[in-house]
């Protein structure tokens, strides 16, 4: 069974890079969403309800794992895909 990875990002460099990253990293049965704050005021809420204070921002499962960008080993290993 895949995962629901969420990735909330901005206009950051590093947002691009987190997102190659999980794509990198998930499996063929997981489900990806980006969601860039800046778009609507909606993904900022999500965010917030999260816990989110900085981007990129990666939830795993409904679970925030990590915030800036991780490495592809770590995103890896928090997917079990390693």
């Amino acid at each position: 069974m895949g995962h629901r990875i969420e990735v909330f990002v901005s206009s950051c460099p590093l947002c691009r890079e987190a997102v190659d990253i999980v794509r990198a990293a998930m499996c063929p049965e997981c489900r990806l969403e980006v969601y860039n704050i800046l778009e609507k005021p909606e993904y900022m809420e999500k965010a917030r309800q999260y816990g989110i204070r900085a981007v990129p921002a990666i939830v795993i499962d409904g679970e925030k794992r990590f915030e800036g960008a991780p490495s592809l080993e770590e995103v890896k290993r928090a997917l079990g895909t390693i």
